[in-house]
């Protein structure tokens, strides 16, 4: 759009990405005063934030490696990076867990030992003392080893490969976050609410810098006219698209920030002994696997790890994908047996990693990049940042934010915009208006999976679609045609990236 788009704001902060990091930022920086505007180029949680394996997990996973004692020996950089990560983990799991107890529901992790195996007993007993030291006691980790008896004291026991070789399974408390999307809407709406400025659907791209030494950031809606809007301090928090953000043009050439890998995911309905219960495991590559309590008697299975270039905005699991994760399953649970027919429903997402040539695989330690040496100075990004610790993410990124400000001497200070409050909205009013009145919802799959979660492990039929459609229609301005189209594009959408395992070939 070059030089000829329109002069539409200026502000504080400009947060491009309506992921978990960049609505967390949005509401830490309204909150503090600042002028914010969010821009995100489709909806909220439309990338990895919406597809991540919903576990707000303790930090265990930071030491699981099939030959701890040899790796961390033999990498101490390696342990320091684990323990950090552990220990913030730790501290994340307090956070949320208290302050969003209706969004964390408690199950009992299992993790099954064998006496051939290299990673032993006391490895687990080393690791969750330490963990203890590291973080806050409550929620309690409730870790025992069980040693003998193991389908009275684990019921899913039975299932287990390789009875005779089983030497213990360790038990702790984790939590499942559920419906990590409706963070991410309820983080922006409070921003909102305290000033920001919230442009869904709406591509922002740095131009460059105007005489001021201020951002110049086009903003192309998919519908409207385009503009360009502009402010001291840039949040590049666009997760895998992280790298095209900035325009070739604006300064003399962006470092790389981002290596994706793809992690998909596969549900299943489990029997009742799982109630209550999930399995962590190292896969036969070494890297983790899990079988997680999803709803009821849903549970899913994952993640994959595979390294992804190009666009994720359609990504989904594909057949390698389910073929090795029931292989996996199957070969750590024999005793379920499961096929293709089984699996109900499928994600996947690209994990925004740090790219560190140094290391094929990515880093995972969240970082906060400082362009400024790179002739981007008030530009920042975060890579590797997951849903659970985001609340610090946030207060991160503020504080970043604080020091930029305070160099420059002072900012313009708190929006005058006014959005509506929680007193002013409509009581009476169905979830799926609720979603487009006071939501930004502009389409049914924001509906039914972003904001109500209505189609989160099912496959929606065309009548319960449609019904939906119909009752919003007339706030999206939908006549009969556009109404038929939305619901082709959301049937189309729920085969291609939720398909089940039985429709994969």
């Amino acid at each position: 759009m070059g030089g000829t788009s329109e002069e539409i704001g200026r502000y504080d902060v400009i947060v491009i990405g309506g992921g978990i990091n960049g609505t967390s930022a949005a509401r830490a920086l309204s909150s503090s005063g600042y002028d914010v505007l969010l821009a995100e180029k489709g909806d909220f949680a439309s990338g990895a934030s919406g597809r991540s394996s919903r576990i707000l997990h303790c930090g265990l996973r930071y030491f699981e490696t099939a030959r701890p004692v040899r790796t961390f020996l033999g990498a101490p950089s390696r342990l320091k990076n684990a323990v950090a990560m552990a220990k913030a983990a730790m501290v994340a799991r307090e956070e949320l867990v208290r302050l969003r107890p209706g969004r964390c529901k408690p199950f009992t992790m299992c993790f099954p030992l064998y006496r051939n195996d290299a990673l032993r007993g006391w490895h687990l007993d080393a690791a969750f003392a330490l963990l203890k030291r590291l973080g806050p006691a409550q929620p309690p980790l409730d870790y025992r080893r069980v040693t003998g008896d193991f389908e009275r004291g684990v019921p899913i026991a039975k299932d287990l490969r390789d009875r005779e070789g089983l030497a213990s399974i360790a038990t702790y408390r984790e939590y499942i976050i559920d419906w990590p999307d409706r963070l991410c809407v309820d983080a922006a709406l409070e921003a909102e609410r305290r000033g920001a400025d919230i442009r869904l659907f709406t591509a922002a791209w740095v131009r460059g810098r105007d005489p001021q030494g201020l951002w110049l950031v086009d903003l192309e809606p998919r519908a409207g006219a385009s503009g360009t809007v502009r402010a001291p301090v840039v949040l590049n928090l666009a997760g895998t698209w992280m790298d095209g953000v900035v325009r070739p043009e604006a300064g003399q050439g962006m470092p790389r920030l981002i290596h994706g890998t793809k992690g998909s995911h596969l549900l299943v309905r489990l029997p009742d002994a799982y109630r209550g219960f999930g399995i962590a495991a190292l896969n036969r590559l070494g890297l983790p696997i899990y079988c997680l309590p999803f709803r009821d008697d849903l549970y899913h299975i994952g993640p994959t790890e595979t390294p992804f270039e190009g666009d994720a905005s359609a990504v989904s699991a594909d057949d390698a994908d389910i073929d090795f994760l029931l292989g996996e399953i199957n070969f750590l649970l024999p005793g379920l047996a499961l096929t293709r027919q089984q699996v109900e429903f499928t994600w996947a997402g690209v994990r925004p990693l740090t790219y560190n040539p140094g290391n094929p695989d990515g880093d995972r330690v969240r970082q906060i990049h400082d362009l400024s040496a790179s002739g981007y100075p008030g530009i920042l990004a975060m890579t590797a940042g997951p849903v659970m610790s985001h609340l610090s993410a946030g207060r991160e990124l503020l504080a970043a934010v604080d020091s930029r400000f305070a160099a420059r001497g002072g900012r313009a200070g708190r929006s005058s915009r006014v959005a509506l409050s929680p007193a002013d909205t409509d009581a009476g009013l169905s979830a799926a208006r609720h979603s487009v009145r006071y939501e930004h919802a502009r389409d049914l799959r924001g509906i039914l999976y972003t904001r109500t979660g209505m189609a989160w492990g099912v496959r929606l039929d065309r009548d319960a679609v449609a019904a939906v459609a119909h009752d919003v229609s007339d706030l999206l301005g939908w006549d009969d045609g556009r109404l038929e189209q939305e619901v082709d594009l959301f049937m189309a959408y729920q085969d291609k990236i939720h398909r089940p395992g039985k429709a994969m070939h």
